[in-house]
């Protein structure tokens, strides 16, 4: 797409199961329900489950956009970036992907925190709230991460395979025996499952309070998207693998918000928001065995770590191929076949914001207020690929599905994500998401010196014409050669 490329990715390097672990992994669901269960049902109570299914509807959404997209634009290490930018708009796109990138780095910053508090928990609880030793950890562990991201594709896979068969066994097993706990020997305080469950009947700006930290839940799966180069089959196996991705996660999300739901009062729930997994983990199970669920999260942990990264890595290869951003990102390992010093480059800037979240409150603050609404920045890149797949198909919906799940799902999801996005600022107060949109905003003017430098390629939007037969399942339009 753009400038000539001297070495590409590894191509077949992953299968449909592997692009699904990785999307369901790259979601974190131990750690996300870890992190704001409790937030959830502080909000709205035991309407969690409606919440989920709410925004699983959206989430679903843009899993068909990005379906459609790389099937009928193509695959790409760009994802999102390189979809928009050839589909709808350069300058939305290029936007795109630094949302992509600032996100990521963002959240690799303060998603390292808990891996090092996590792993203190596991070996002495007291050791957890030691700033210093949190930080060694987790900077240990991104290193770790950072090595195998960087070592190649492959291996990256069979290390999610590993880290997810772990999180969901550990959270499926405990689900599992608060159920029969509840229904099968009974347990005082417990509560029936009901259908208000599963409907929402509170007030708007409870709706929306609780839909901005459901929609989190699901945030991640699009790391597939940056991976169709390297994915055999690339495209289909990664927009189904999307599509599949969000269906595991509604389950899997829905199975343990009710187990926790049955077996502890709502009461009980909000006070131990912070550590409601633990907590549950703790009334089905005498130490150590309790202690499996820190060790799912920390799993989680880790591996949303290295799918964070990933997507950071590809899409910001992807703009340095596009001569849009420094050409040292664009530099291919000649054996390992990834963007070896982009992704060191990256982990170089998350290594000292992990830092700087434990030693300096300043720039600590700073850092999790910006993490906190990365969700500005991630509804901006979700809703423009919504838009930009109804934009893609307007033209050609030669096909019912098309119609439905390549044009009005996407677009009403996109819309809908965008306004949630500005509910998220409205609702954060200006001072609060300033720190996220100064991230965002520092892509502007990079954006326009690029825009100076490399005038043609902002120009000149290449949309591939698509014949009809592509369109109602043909090969596909042939980008082999495009770059």
């Amino acid at each position: 797409m753009g400038s000539e490329r001297s070495t590409r990715l590894k191509a077949n390097a992953l299968n449909f199961f592997d692009n699904t672990v990785i999307g369901v992994a790259s979601t974190a669901p131990a750690y996300s329900l870890a992190a704001s269960l409790g937030g959830i049902v502080a909000v709205v109570g035991f309407m969690s489950p409606a919440l989920l299914l709410w925004n699983f509807v959206p989430m679903i959404g843009i899993a068909c956009a990005f379906y459609y997209l790389n099937k009928y634009v193509g695959p790409s290490a760009g994802g999102v970036y390189s979809w928009v930018s050839t589909s709808l708009n350069r300058y939305l796109g290029y936007m795109s992907g630094w949302a992509i990138a600032a996100a990521g780095i963002l959240f690799l910053i303060s998603g390292s925190v808990p891996a090092g508090t996590y792993t203190l928990a596991l070996i002495n609880p007291d050791l957890s709230d030691n700033p210093v030793l949190v930080s060694l950890v987790s900077a240990a562990w991104f290193i770790v991460v950072t090595f195998i991201v960087v070592r190649g594709i492959e291996i990256t896979a069979k290390f999610q395979w590993v880290l997810l068969l772990i999180e969901y066994v550990v959270l499926l097993v405990f689900a599992g025996v608060a159920l029969y706990r509840v229904y099968g020997v009974g347990v005082p305080g417990s509560t029936p499952i009901h259908w208000s469950w599963f409907t929402f009947h509170g007030s708007l700006a409870d709706f929306a309070s609780a839909t901005t930290i459901a929609l989190f839940f699901y945030w991640g799966f699009d790391t597939i998207t940056n991976l169709g180069e390297e994915s055999k089959d690339a495209r289909n196996n990664p927009g189904w693998a999307g599509v599949t991705s969000v269906i595991a996660l509604l389950i899997i999300f829905l199975v343990v918000s009710i187990s926790v739901q049955v077996l502890i009062p709502e009461e009980e729930i909000v006070k131990h928001q912070d550590d409601i997994l633990s907590y549950f983990a703790g009334l089905l199970a005498p130490h150590p065995w309790s202690d499996l669920m820190i060790l799912s999260v920390l799993s989680s942990t880790v591996a949303t770590l290295e799918t964070t990264l990933l997507p950071s890595a590809r899409v910001s290869y992807e703009m340095a191929v596009d001569r849009v951003l420094p050409e040292v990102f664009g530099k291919v390992h000649p054996s390992w076949k990834t963007p070896h010093i982009g992704t060191l480059i990256i982990a170089a800037i998350s290594f000292i914001g992990i830092f700087s979240i434990n030693l300096s409150s300043s720039v600590g603050s700073f850092l999790e207020n910006a993490a906190s609404n990365v969700g500005i920045m991630v509804a901006y890149y979700y809703g423009i690929s919504g838009v930009t797949s109804a934009w893609f198909l307007r033209k050609r919906l030669t096909d019912w599905r098309i119609l439905v799940f390549g044009f009005v799902l996407p677009l009403l999801s996109g819309l809908y994500l965008v306004a949630v996005g500005i509910i998220v600022l409205l609702e954060s107060g200006f001072s609060s998401s300033l720190p996220a949109l100064v991230a965002f905003a520092l892509g502007l003017p990079v954006m326009a010196h690029y825009a100076f430098k490399n005038r043609a390629w902002f120009r000149s939007p290449e949309v591939p014409a698509l014949s009809e037969d592509v369109l109602v399942g043909g090969a596909g339009v042939d980008r082999s050669g495009d770059v």
